[in-house]
């Protein structure tokens, strides 16, 4: 296939014959239309002050959406993707800084998107619906898994993948992904979306590779983040998370007064995920790190805080408070310190997807891991986290307040 493809991007063989040639190989049409679709004119404007990717995803003709937070990523206007077959829009959030984005996409009571694969990792998350994804290296190993709302998952590098909506309503899913660091670095679109290396190393069929359940927590490690003795980390290593809103979770004190959390490492990405929960009347420890931490709020409410310069809020130049909810997701930008607040009823659970590594570590690009790893050690000893005895007074007396206005006892002992 690799020297059929090389022939269509030249020009060397027409779009009928490459059809009829992929059939003969038992591709199928609509993997032949989805190769045709991503081979596009696109070409990076060189010394341009928008980026590849932000040129990229301007050509691919659906709504950008962005800001420093988005209230309710469920409710976000879509438009017609021709590329994936069904609607779409790109949200690129400020504190991201060029290192990832995500995508969201919906398909309709019976639809389904063409058949994509792609050089850049991602993690999806079922805001809605039910549906099915088929993944495959070629047409006589293809394998498919049902999800839900809540489920997390993660097809592996580089293989085809069809969403498909099996349910009675609309099946809405958002995507985080490392293609701003990909597209960035090798500007071309074609060897990104056309590319038929397989990473047999990642994926080679694996039976239980979308299995979870005990033998899927691995016990030690060291991913940014966990706390505890480094002996007594566990972290999930599957590919698919059947209800992230349930999902068991483990003690991490270091991050907050009754904070449970779970890190999860998805097919063998270096694109992490963790999913963090702390209960009423309860707020997290602040801390500080790099770039590109997407926080999606997937139970509870409650409110985050978010400052510069300095660990003491009330003296920094720059404050911005985001409130939130189910469905709400922000960035936290570049080194600012940030502190989540349950001002809600019920426990606040949220899940957080990075470029940083988890299994495999990255350390570039504004500290990457590395200030990961010193969110639980104190400003006082080289670390990037506020102790809740050094924190400025004014942060607990605004969540006093804030829970007043509710009725609801701070549990902060």
């Amino acid at each position: 296939m690799r020297n059929l493809i090389a022939r269509l991007f030249r020009g060397r063989i027409a779009s009928r014959d490459f059809s009829n040639r992929l059939t003969q190989m038992d591709y199928g049409r609509a993997t032949s239309e989805s190769i045709q679709d991503s081979v596009s004119n696109f070409k990076a404007e060189p010394y341009s002050e928008k980026t590849p990717y932000k040129q990229w995803i301007e050509s691919e003709g659906i709504p950008i959406h962005s800001g420093y937070h988005m209230a309710d990523v469920r409710t976000l206007s879509l438009g017609n993707w021709e590329r994936l077959g069904t609607e779409g829009a790109h949200v690129v959030l400020e504190g991201a800084e060029g290192t990832d984005a995500s995508y969201i996409f919906q398909m309709p009571v019976g639809g389904k998107t063409k058949p994509q694969r792609y050089l850049f990792e991602e993690v999806i998350y079922v805001l809605e619906g039910e549906g099915e994804t088929t993944v495959w290296h070629d047409r006589g190993n293809k394998y498919s898994f049902r999800w839900n709302k809540g489920a997390l998952f993660s097809p592996p590098l580089n293989v085809w993948r069809e969403h498909a909506n099996r349910g009675q309503v609309p099946a809405r899913l958002i995507s985080v992904t490392d293609l701003p660091i990909v597209m960035d670095l090798f500007h071309n679109a074609r060897f990104i979306f056309n590319n038929d290396f397989v990473f047999t190393d990642r994926y080679n069929g694996q039976k239980d590779f979308f299995e979870c359940g005990p033998h899927k927590i691995r016990k030690g490690g060291s991913a940014p983040g966990v706390t505890g003795a480094a002996k007594t980390r566990d972290s999930y290593e599957c590919s698919l998370i059947p209800d992230a809103r349930t999902l068991t979770l483990f003690d991490a004190p270091a991050r907050g007064r009754k904070n449970r959390n779970a890190e999860i490492q998805l097919a063998d990405n270096t694109l992490q995920c963790h999913v963090s929960e702390f209960p009423v009347g309860t707020y997290k420890r602040a801390h500080r790190h790099g770039p590109g931490s997407h926080v999606l709020v997937i139970g509870g409410r409650g409110y985050t805080l978010l400052w510069k310069d300095t660990p003491r809020f009330s003296d920094s130049r720059i404050q911005m408070r985001v409130d939130w909810s189910d469905g709400s997701m922000f960035v936290p930008p570049d080194h600012w310190f940030h502190q989540h607040f349950n001002s809600g009823a019920d426990p606040a659970r949220y899940m957080a997807s990075t470029w940083i590594g988890g299994k495999y570590f990255a350390e570039g690009l504004g500290g990457g891991g590395r200030t990961h790893r010193l969110g639980t050690v104190s400003v006082h000893h080289g670390g990037n986290m506020i102790d809740y005895p050094d924190e400025d007074p004014a942060i607990r007396a605004l969540y006093q307040e804030e829970l007043k206005k509710f009725g609801i006892e701070i549990e902060m002992g």
